[in-house]
C-alpha cells in the first residue's frame, strides 16, 4: 500500500548532486502520509494515516485506529472561532481547555480547568 524510497548516499565528492538528490528524495517521503479511506486494517501498530473523513491524524494501536490528538491555539472566548470542533484540545500555563461542540459564533463551546495546585 505504501511505496518504498531509497534515501540516495552520497558517493564520490559530488555534495551538490548527492544534495540534489537528497531534496529530491525527501520531497517525495514527505508527502507520502497515507490517507485513511477508511478500508484500512489496524492490525499493525503504529501505523500512522490521515482520516480524510475526520480531518486529523490516526495512528493503528491494538486492532484499532485512535485520533492523534494535536493541540490548537488557545481559544480566546469560550465561543471559540470559526472551524473549531468537538475534540479540540489545548493548554497553556494556567488551563488545560478542551472544545464540547461545534463553533456557531455565539454558543460556549471550550470549557477550561485549571491544572495549577494540587499535586499527585
Amino acid at each position: 500500500m505504501t511505496q518504498q524510497y531509497r534515501v540516495p548516499e552520497p558517493s564520490g565528492n559530488d555534495w551538490q548532486t548527492w544534495a540534489r538528490r537528497l531534496t529530491q528524495y525527501l520531497a517525495q517521503v514527505r508527502s507520502t502520509l497515507v490517507q485513511q479511506t477508511g478500508d484500512e486494517s489496524a492490525a499493525d501498530d503504529a501505523t500512522l494515516m490521515w482520516d480524510r473523513e475526520g480531518l486529523y491524524p490516526v495512528v493503528s494501536r491494538n486492532g484499532q485506529f485512535a485520533e492523534v490528538v494535536v493541540k490548537v491555539d488557545v481559544p480566546p472566548t469560550n465561543a471559540g472561532l470559526a472551524g473549531d470542533k468537538a475534540g479540540l484540545i489545548s493548554w497553556d500555563t494556567n488551563y488545560i481547555y478542551i472544545c464540547s461542540g461545534t463553533y456557531d459564533g455565539t454558543t460556549a463551546i471550550w470549557s477550561r480547568t485549571s491544572h495549577l495546585g494540587g499535586s499527585w
